[in-house]
């Protein structure tokens, strides 16, 4: 067996323990068609997320991968159109469900988290069309510069905990408050860091205060001496030296996310695109946990 191969049957194997620590049922309705459940859907979309591949692609590609068929418990691929009608189908928070489940399955009971925003191209379309398009004022579609993700990411295993998407740009603290309250209710804070763009003092409180975590949110303004600072935890801020830098772990993953899985979307509704980029998600998770129990048998 070569090495690819085991490759996607980890990767296979790691989605459908998500969904087994998530308690997803195969098929929630009781009158569903008893062929392809929620299981294959949502392994197949993950896989679609990873390769950054067309519903056509994907179908084909698992149609020749006997042992992926079965695990799923299929003898052939479902049609590529029950595939995209099934991603219709999902909410944002069954992925949300799945991705947090690879953080609380670590053996950690505090993680080191990091906060980061990096954009995703809404068009596989090249740079220079989109410039023509947008000249012409009759035929022009409109195209977003870029769709927003920002993401709770435990440093230490490079997993992400939550995350948000926008449209177009935005300030990076606009989602922070919210990310950093979900992600801890889904694993408690050992430390919590963060770029310039997230030093609010009320970033700050919840961090320290709600979650009684260690700040080292970067400073904005490091030259402003301590008493022209306004703000209790970011005058401590300015007080304190950071001995270690964990933050630039959150540019790795993100980094790995958009070069393994693509940084562009295909879809073009938005419901779609926010479907299409948390697939992206949940396969970034399912890939590093399947790199790292390949790497470990191997060395063994």
């Amino acid at each position: 067996m070569t090495k690819k191969k085991r490759f996607y049957i980890k990767f296979v194997i790691e989605i459908l323990n998500a969904l087994k620590r998530s308690h997803v049922r195969m098929f929630p309705h009781k009158h569903d068609p008893k062929i392809y459940g929620v299981w294959v859907n949502a392994v197949l979309l993950a896989l679609k997320g990873h390769e950054d591949k067309s519903y056509r692609f994907i179908v084909e590609l698992v149609s020749e991968m006997p042992r992926i068929l079965e695990l799923l418990k299929i003898k052939d691929c479902p049609h590529w159109t029950t595939l995209h009608k099934a991603a219709q189908r999902f909410r944002g928070s069954f992925v949300e469900r799945l991705v947090a489940s690879f953080i609380k399955a670590t053996k950690n009971n505090k993680i080191r988290a990091g906060i980061d925003s990096t954009g995703l191209q809404p068009t596989r379309a090249s740079v220079y069309y989109t410039k023509i398009i947008s000249k012409d004022r009759k035929k022009r579609r409109k195209i977003k510069k870029h769709l927003k993700l920002s993401t709770v990411v435990d440093l230490i295993h490079q997993l992400p905990v939550c995350f948000k998407i926008r449209r177009g740009p935005a300030s990076d603290h606009k989602d922070c408050d919210n990310l950093i309250r979900k992600a801890y209710k889904i694993k408690p804070f050992k430390s919590f860091d963060g770029d310039k763009g997230y030093t609010g003092e009320e970033h700050r409180r919840i961090v320290v205060e709600e979650c009684g975590a260690e700040d080292r949110i970067k400073i904005k303004n490091p030259e402003t001496p301590i008493w022209r600072t306004h703000g209790e935890y970011l005058k401590k801020a300015k007080k304190r030296k950071l001995k270690a830098n964990y933050r630039a772990l959150c540019e790795t993953y993100h980094s790995v996310l958009k070069k393994i899985m693509g940084s562009t979307v295909r879809a073009v509704t938005v419901k779609m695109q926010n479907t299409e980029i948390a697939f992206k998600i949940l396969a970034c998770s399912a890939h590093r946990r399947a790199i790292t129990l390949f790497k470990t048998e191997v060395f063994y």
